[in-house]
């Protein structure tokens, strides 16, 4: 795991050596008197801070449950939606925060704590209540021997308030702009109650925005959210693959034709060491009946992020986490934070992006880092794949040498293309902040109402930050403002994935 910050809050965030994605979960125990699971977990380089970007890390905590007899049939376990009836004991003092709709938990460091940094030494131990409710319902007869599996992401929480989207850098650009001029548009409390409305209010042309008015149930971002810390990895992937059934993993395997998980050796991705992506079937599965076990090649892959996601798979994946995509303005949020834009800046809030010139210490391990320190640290212009999340970072980075945002999120800029939703020619307006509730239909597609169902051309998504392939000659893509794809890319349509195309979600709450 990993993290950072801004201005001179940077330099103490940075005191340690940093690694990404060590979260650590155990293996859980349930109670079927109490109807309580109980794990343990601890992460490296959590933080809570009172000043700069005034916020925090937490993981995003959800239950998967398998009766014994249901051959093979994981359901999403609801929780308590009451924070009292879950629990944290440990020396560090971390808090449970439930959520609404029951999908999971934010476990963080408390609200007490100020300027809080640092890693985790010893675990924590973490109990939840479930409320009896799953989606889908259990299927076969359930007993308190039942297989479960607690699955953790790290996330940034993104507190509200207003912030600005497009850096001004030219009025022809079809950069989001202060009604369709060249200043950046702020988003503030009364555009997000009130919607933005008709694409002249922040773009020069209708081809660059949303056919129908954006309304005020639209994600702008100025109201709080949490956001993926990474992006979504192969490890990330092969849990989700291995509570699926085998119709629906049949479903998601398929895009390419002819590949079905009754086959040992068959990768998620189009082959062995395609750009470092090594999803595969470990164990056939049986036609229509035993879904298959997804595995890696190589257990350093758990850390890299997941490519060749279309905009089914990523949202296939946020559904059910419990998650929901992101929108473009949320992106820049994320990106930019309260500052006023820098034109043609990139994640890290300057213009500075380094040579990439790819060397790294420890490389395909889980430790592989970047051996070079420059300002504007970014993995791009190279043809081999992306490198592990977090990679920039090392001992006392600041954020441009990092590459982080200026919440703490990382790799926005470079390794994959974020997916979001937003860009030009469709009707995306329905689109709300509703989050996933953990199923899925029965060929593997996420539904909920509002979300862009289909990737491709005029769909309703956009890519943005650049990737591991992007030249220099088109570094632009890897600025946060650029929206060089805003009429969408074929690559992420149904029927096809593309080796830079990630992505990473968000939640309301």
């Amino acid at each position: 795991m990993k993290k950072v910050f801004l201005l001179s809050i940077l330099f103490v965030l940075f005191s340690v050596k940093l690694f990404a994605n060590n979260l650590v979960i155990g293996a859980p125990t349930y109670n079927a008197t109490t109807n309580k699971i109980t794990f343990t977990i601890k992460w490296d380089n959590s933080w809570r801070v009172n000043s700069g970007p005034s916020n925090w890390d937490a993981v995003w905590i959800f239950v998967k449950r398998q009766p014994c007899g249901a051959n093979g049939i994981w359901s999403h376990a609801v929780l308590s939606s009451t924070s009292s009836d879950h629990s944290v004991t440990g020396t560090f003092g971390l808090v449970a925060d439930a959520v609404t709709d029951g999908m999971g938990v934010f476990v963080h460091r408390p609200s007490a704590e100020s300027n809080a940094i640092g890693s985790f030494a010893t675990t924590s131990e973490v109990s939840l209540k479930l409320s009896g409710v799953y989606n889908p319902e259990l299927t076969g007869s359930s007993t308190s021997s039942d297989n479960f599996k607690v699955i953790g992401i790290e996330m940034v929480y993104v507190p509200q308030g207003q912030f600005y989207v497009g850096d001004g850098r030219s009025i022809t650009s079809n950069s989001f702009s202060n009604n369709g001029g060249a200043s950046p548009l702020l988003i503030n409390a009364t555009k997000q109650t009130n919607g933005l409305g008709d694409y002249s209010n922040y773009v020069s042309d209708p081809s660059y925005g949303s056919v129908v008015s954006l309304p005020g149930s639209f994600p702008l971002g100025y109201n709080a959210f949490y956001c993926m810390k990474y992006e979504v990895n192969q490890q990330q992937i092969v849990d989700y693959l291995n509570t699926l059934s085998y119709d629906q993993q049949a479903s998601r395997i398929g895009v390419w034709s002819g590949r079905v998980p009754s086959t040992v050796g068959t990768y998620f991705s189009y082959a062995l060491n395609n750009f470092r992506q090594e999803i595969k079937v470990v164990t056939a599965g049986t036609n229509n009946t035993i879904p298959a076990v997804f595995g890696l090649t190589n257990t350093y892959n758990a850390f890299i992020p997941a490519g060749y996601l279309n905009w089914q798979d990523l949202t296939s994946y946020l559904d059910w986490a419990g998650l929901r995509p992101m929108t473009e303005f949320e992106y820049e949020k994320v990106a930019r934070g309260t500052v006023y834009p820098v034109a043609n800046e990139y994640a890290w809030g300057t213009t500075k992006i380094g040579t990439s010139n790819g060397n790294f210490s420890s490389t395909n391990t889980s430790s592989e880092t970047s051996n070079t320190i420059y300002d504007g640290n970014c993995w791009y212009n190279h043809n081999v794949g992306p490198i592990r999340s977090g990679f920039a970072a090392t001992a006392n980075s600041n954020r441009s040498q990092a590459g982080a945002t200026y919440y703490g999120v990382m790799e926005f800029s470079g390794n994959l293309y974020e997916q979001c939703v937003g860009g030009a020619g469709f009707n995306y307006s329905s689109f709300t902040t509703t989050n996933g509730d953990g199923a899925l239909t029965n060929v593997g597609l996420a539904d909920v109402t509002g979300w862009p169902k289909s990737g491709g051309l005029s769909s309703g998504t956009i890519f943005r930050g650049g990737a591991f392939n992007t030249s220099t000659s088109e570094v632009r893509y890897c600025q946060i403002s650029d929206r060089s794809y805003y009429q969408g890319q074929s690559e992420n349509g149904n029927t096809t994935r593309y080796r830079e195309a990630g992505g990473r979600g968000v939640r309301s709450f």
